[in-house]
């Protein structure tokens, strides 16, 4: 499977600019984390960022999407870096 470092994909929306569903961006990070099965950690941070640059519109906090981030990678057998914001 092709690596896809840093990004995330999005999942298929009705319109461009619609804010997304937590389904959404739960499926956008399933997405990240097949793409970097081969790497056997997952750093919050980076894919917080990834996730928000997918979502500009996203209305959940960034601790929101660090919790669907975690048990999502948790759920698939990552390792979490919970790492501070630089």
């Amino acid at each position: 499977m092709a690596q896809n470092h840093g990004s995330i994909r999005r999942p298929e929306m009705s319109a461009p600019l619609q804010k997304p569903k937590p389904l959404d961006v739960r499926q956008a990070i399933v997405g990240y984390l097949i793409d970097h099965v081969d790497n056997p950690s997952v750093s919050i941070f980076e894919v917080t960022i990834a996730v928000r640059e997918m979502f500009p519109h996203c209305e959940l906090t960034d601790w929101q999407i660090g919790d669907l981030i975690a048990r999502s990678a948790i759920d698939a057998g990552f390792v979490v870096d919970f790492d501070a914001v630089p």
